[in-house]
């Protein structure tokens, strides 16, 4: 059972990271296995070697989750926008419960733990905002050298956004210009974008979670404010444009309801790691 819900994870975690404005670092947060993730991704072996066989389980969901179902989370969003936004809002709002109960394992939250969590939410409502005003840029059209250098910066921006909880990797290259052009390139195997696309990714993730493993272990209260911070501007950047007194939002309430449930009775049995 261990090793499907593993599975299960990476398959919630591939898929989340291919739509823009929904975070992947926040399905690690809800499935309770973003501390476990971070340290395998930050290439840590002691992490790696403890948890090789979930590790394992959790790549091939990540890995079927990006190419398999790329497709059909593309038919969801086309043809029930709001119910699929609405069932990832409850998967969120489901999760809360578990990252409050891994911030206070060892202390309590206190005043100051409102600066970060103001930061991040400003951060992701920011980013949000920018998507809703048209911010993509024409980098897409970068070529040579400079082209090289840019699909390079927005893979490895984007992979650090990946694992940030409430921040999406595939909107942070929306934001760049280059996302309908990488994702063409995987269509197409066109190698001179792929491959600088694909270092600057392999460095964000290495880079982007030897940092957030440091912070954890250093200002854990700090960094889980700032990650529910994070978590409730999400809420913002995937409310979905058509709700409304209508027959999509109701078949929406239901599906935020069964991600709610889902997020939250998989929340309640698992361990908050300290």
């Amino acid at each position: 059972m261990q090793h499907i819900l593993a599975a299960l994870y990476g398959l919630v975690f591939g898929i989340a990271n291919i739509i823009p404005g929904v975070s992947g670092g926040t399905m690690l947060v809800v499935f309770g296995c973003y501390d476990k993730v971070c340290g395998a991704l930050s290439l840590n072996f002691k992490e790696i070697k403890k948890n090789i066989v979930f590790l394992v389980f959790f790549g091939i969901g990540a890995v079927i989750g990006i190419v398999g179902f790329s497709f059909v989370i593309t038919w969801l969003f086309g043809s029930f926008p709001t119910a699929t936004y609405m069932f990832f809002m409850g998967l969120i709002v489901g999760s809360v419960p578990l990252i409050i109960r891994c911030a206070t394992v060892k202390q309590q939250f206190t005043p100051v733990c409102a600066v970060p969590f103001l930061l991040a939410l400003a951060l992701v409502v920011g980013l949000a905002m920018l998507e809703n005003a048209g911010g993509e840029t024409a980098a897409a059209s970068a070529e040579g050298v400079f082209g090289f250098l840019m699909y390079l910066a927005a893979g490895f921006v984007a992979a650090v956004a990946m694992i940030i909880p409430g921040v999406s990797g595939s909107f942070i290259m929306v934001l760049f210009g280059t996302y309908a052009t990488v994702i063409a390139s995987i269509k197409a195997l066109d190698f001179t974008v792929l491959i600088p696309t694909a270092i600057g990714v392999i460095a964000g993730i290495i880079l982007g979670a030897r940092f957030i493993t440091f912070m954890l272990k250093r200002w854990r209260l700090m960094v889980f404010s700032a990650i529910l911070g994070l978590v409730a501007g999400s809420l913002y950047a995937i409310f979905p444009p058509g709700f409304g007194l209508n027959i999509d939002t109701l078949i929406g309430v239901f599906a935020l309801a069964a991600g709610f449930a889902v997020s939250y009775i998989i929340g309640k049995h698992t361990k908050a790691e300290e």
